[in-house]
């Protein structure tokens, strides 16, 4: 279970009862509490790392539970939780979100630096975002939440990072958890072959660096700002952390299907070891003549026959498998899973092989509705994120841009017919504004080149078109006669 720590706690363990700890003993203690439990078991299931690898089948001897080492354990894994994130993570950001500048009235655009912020952060994001904010979206699928660190490199360059999730302490105003009080993050280094803790507490003005001691206790080491201008430390003035959520309750997908997964493994490993165990089958003999087994199965293998009285004879005794029943079960379980699960299942033949823009909306319903959720985070995380590079050109440029003005649209990767999408854009025509008719147009990936190539092409066709009005003119004029 994820524990919320908030600054109330963190200002009550300052002034414990049992005395004054320091703020690297707090540290320390965080770190000791930060469970990571879920967001492993996430990772160990989108790698195929599932519970079933670890099985193992046991009996009963003298009293005692033993494991079975000659019996049957097949251990087959599916990974379905892998399956279902990249399903997520392409559907909501395999396509890169857009920005834009929001739209404006004619005496707005005069007094507006909107549409040049917009070609700043495409030209200092580039194609490097676009592949990291979709391991945002998986690494929030399996953790619960991923987290973006802005900062300002020694070059006086903005940048930033992805930080693992589960090196990751925050520490929030409240338990809301909308604004973060502090971050603590820590991972662990080598220090002369053995592993010390590195930890580092960022507040809204600086940074605190620390190092484990050989006698397990956090060392101060250095105090410091968020980054470096004119030869001085600066400071952003916030926690330069963001939360990429994946829900509300920042909490893996695994978590809604888990156990079923779990069950389709067993089920499956299970029939596997049965199917096995079949051809070992038994052997019940009735009235046989001989003595001896070993005799008795070198006549089978080379006579296919063996020696009875009148009243014997031979069968094999073998389990018999409910084949049909263990399919329904199957298919029931791979149901479940991708309706908890919030997928979409390819398989389904209800919608027909050709389904219409109507039908694929309905196969896409419980992604879509998945993917919201997590949509309505990340853009919230986004605009955070602006806010910094706003920031950071204030250094750089000495220039104000509004962070709120940008208009941020994710393009969702649905199998749609483009034919219905693209006359719906037609006819909304005069109704909304362009930007928005080409923001959600299939085939633009970038909305403001798409609008300047349109401009220009408005000019020339205007141009063309007085250049043939002059001519017309002039042919008019030449065939008069004076």
């Amino acid at each position: 279970m994820r524990k919320i720590i908030t600054q109330t706690e963190l200002t009550n363990r300052m002034i414990a009862a049992n005395g004054t700890p320091t703020v690297a003993e707090i540290i320390m203690d965080f770190i000791q509490e930060h469970d990571t439990t879920d967001m492993q078991t996430g990772v160990r299931y989108y790698n195929n790392d599932n519970d079933i690898r670890k099985r193992k089948i046991y009996y009963w001897k003298d009293g005692e539970r033993v494991v079975d080492e000659t019996r049957k354990n097949n251990r087959l894994p599916h990974n379905w939780h892998k399956l279902l994130v990249d399903q997520k993570a392409n559907y909501l950001v395999g396509n890169p979100a857009t920005f834009a500048a929001r739209n404006l009235t004619e005496e707005e655009k005069e007094s507006t630096d909107d549409e040049e912020f917009v070609e700043k952060i495409n030209d200092l994001l580039a194609e490097k975002f676009d592949d990291d904010i979709w391991e945002l979206c998986k690494d929030a699928s399996n953790k619960g939440v991923a987290w973006l660190h802005p900062f300002i490199d020694e070059e006086g360059n903005f940048d930033y990072a992805v930080v693992d999730a589960m090196e990751v302490v925050p520490i929030w105003e409240t338990t809301r958890q909308r604004k973060l009080a502090a971050v603590i993050r820590y991972y662990i280094l080598k220090v002369n072959g053995q592993d010390r803790i590195r930890a580092e507490y960022w507040t809204r003005e600086g940074v605190q660096y620390y190092q484990e001691s050989e006698d397990g206790k956090l060392v101060l080491e250095k105090e410091e700002g968020h980054f470096l201008y004119n030869g001085e430390w600066q400071s952003w003035g916030k926690v330069p952390f963001i939360a990429f959520k994946n829900n509300e309750e920042m909490v893996s997908d695994l978590q809604a299907y888990k156990e079923l997964i779990d069950a389709y493994d067993k089920a499956v490993s299970d029939l596997d070891n049965t199917l096995e165990e079949i051809q070992e089958a038994v052997l019940v003999l009735k009235g046989y003549r001989g003595q001896n087994l070993d005799e008795l199965h070198e006549n089978l293998r080379y006579h296919k026959a063996v020696s009875v009285d009148g009243q014997g004879g031979v069968e094999y005794l073998t389990a018999e498998i409910p084949i049909q029943a263990k399919k329904e079960h199957l298919d029931r379980l791979e149901e479940n899973i991708y309706t908890f699960g919030q997928g979409v299942n390819t398989k389904t033949d209800r919608f027909g092989t050709a389904p219409s823009g109507v039908a694929l909306k309905f196969m896409y319903a419980l992604l879509d509705m998945k993917a919201d959720k997590t949509e309505r985070k990340f853009k919230k995380a986004l605009r955070e994120f602006l806010w910094f590079i706003a920031e950071y050109f204030k250094y750089a440029e000495k220039k104000e841009y509004d962070y709120r003005a940008i208009q941020i649209t994710f393009n969702k990767s649905i199998i749609l017919n483009e034919a219905e999408k693209i006359q719906s854009a037609t006819i909304s025509k005069g109704l909304i504004s362009d930007e928005t008719i080409v923001a959600n147009h299939p085939w633009v990936e970038n909305p403001q080149e798409e609008l300047r190539r349109l401009e220009e092409q408005k000019q020339d066709l205007y141009g063309t078109r007085l250049f043939e009005e002059f001519n017309a003119m002039a042919n008019e004029t030449a065939g008069v006669e004076l």
